[in-house]
Order: structure tokens, then C-alpha cells, then sequence
């Protein structure tokens, strides 16, 4: 019984300093898909990001957002470059960068278990580890820092030829 009485205190503590990334794979993902006021919309909504500032660069309004949580401006999300095709059609890319690997760690296994999404490429340059993942929608680029102190992951929706 005392053993379990010891046991308590050091989950209990262990627990409290322990926290998780602010959003998951899956909602960069969707992000992707959204323009910036339904990017901004759904970030606050989920109450762990504000935006941080936005900027013109090329012609494009991009917003930048920063989380709020336990770790605060460790984590952090750029929206609004696109590609504008010729038919009109707007391919967006959400970018995530985080200070924190273990985030991106975590990014990795997410992307690793997202249905029809498959490692195209792993390698390393001067700077970072290289994952590059792909499926008929989007184009999936994560980096992770070498020196494991930081790392971004970029999502670029793909041109996909409908067959209607």
C-alpha cells in the first residue's frame, strides 16, 4: 500500500509538467484546405492559437498564429501562400514549425498513420532531416532540425485531375 502511496504523488507530478502538441496532423491537413478567414475562424475556435501578424509578401496576405498553451510561442502556423492555376482554381500551403522536436516527432508518426499518404522520400541535408510524404491531394514536407532542438512541416495541396 505505501508503495502505491509513493506511486501517486509521482504521476501526479510527472503529469503536470507533461504536455501536448497544440494541434494535431490532421487538422493541418484540414487547414490546408481553408482560406485565411476560415483559417483565423477555426484557430480560435480551438482556443490554443492567436494570431500573431500578418503580412503582404507577393501579393498574398499571409497570417501567422502563435499557440497560447504551456509552452507559449513554441509552436506556430503561416497560412495563406497559394498557387492560383489557370482555370482559377486556388492550391493553398499551411506551414507548422515548432521549437519543441518532440512536436515534430509527433507530426512524423501522425503523418506515418494518415490513410492514403505515403513516404516518398527520407534523407538528410547540412541542416535537417528530410520526410517527404504524398498522396493524390497534397504534398507533405517535414523537417527536423539535426542539432533536435526545433523543426516545420509543410502542406501543399496538389493539383488532382478529377475524372467527371
Amino acid at each position: 500500500m505505501k508503495k502505491h502511496l509513493l506511486l501517486l504523488p509521482l504521476l501526479l507530478f510527472g503529469s503536470s509538467r507533461m504536455y501536448g502538441q497544440s494541434i494535431k496532423f490532421d487538422q493541418l491537413v484540414y487547414l490546408a484546405t481553408l482560406n485565411n478567414d476560415a483559417v483565423a475562424s477555426t484557430l480560435k475556435q480551438g482556443n490554443a492559437f492567436k494570431q500573431d501578424y500578418s503580412q503582404e509578401i507577393n501579393g498574398q496576405q499571409i497570417e501567422y498564429f502563435k499557440n497560447i498553451g504551456q509552452k507559449p510561442n513554441s509552436e506556430r502556423i503561416a497560412t495563406g501562400s497559394f498557387t492560383k492555376l489557370y482555370d482559377g482554381t486556388v492550391l493553398r500551403t499551411v506551414e507548422y514549425s515548432s521549437t519543441d522536436v518532440q512536436n515534430i516527432v509527433d507530426m512524423i508518426a501522425q503523418a506515418r498513420k494518415y490513410d492514403g499518404l505515403t513516404q516518398q522520400f527520407y534523407g538528410n541535408d547540412d541542416k535537417n532531416n528530410i520526410y517527404l510524404y504524398d498522396n493524390s491531394f497534397y504534398m507533405v514536407s517535414i523537417y527536423q532540425s539535426l542539432d533536435r532542438k526545433s523543426g516545420r512541416v509543410v502542406i501543399k495541396q496538389k493539383e488532382s485531375l478529377g475524372f467527371e
